[in-house]
């Protein structure tokens, strides 16, 4: 009784961090649309083709960022459903501990790529939006 009530809890505490997660994920795909539409206002603006350039690689990570997010939103989403479906066995458990540890990492390791892209992102467009 006590470890299904553990694992119960495990449990309620994974889906409550898949739906941080989530709501992380939503707010840095909202801040990716602004800085899109950012990076186009500077561009559209400008007869500068450096800038122009040098916004394309910003663009690419853009793309590849909104395709981890949207990977990563679906994995959540996919866990969620599953484990909706009742208390798993334990050689289910075992398996979603094992995933939800790896959407730990990929969710790390995505919020780390975020912050370092919008820093340099906010470095290169604010002289030329001041």
């Amino acid at each position: 009784m006590a470890t299904s009530h553990l694992t119960t809890e495990r449990f309620a505490l994974y889906q409550h961090e898949h739906q941080q997660w989530l709501r992380a994920l939503a707010l840095y795909t909202d801040q990716e649309s602004y800085f899109s539409s950012l990076l186009s206002h500077v561009c559209d603006s400008t007869a500068d083709y450096s800038i122009v350039n040098q916004s394309v690689s910003f663009r690419q990570w853009f793309t590849g960022l909104r395709a981890q997010m949207a990977e990563l939103s679906e994995l959540i989403e996919m866990e969620e459903r599953s484990t909706a479906k009742g208390t798993p066995n334990w050689q289910r458990r075992q398996e979603i501990d094992e995933r939800h540890r790896r959407m730990r990492s990929g969710y790390q390791m995505l919020e780390q790529q975020f912050i370092t892209v919008r820093q340099q992102f906010y470095a290169f467009i604010t002289p030329y939006v001041q």
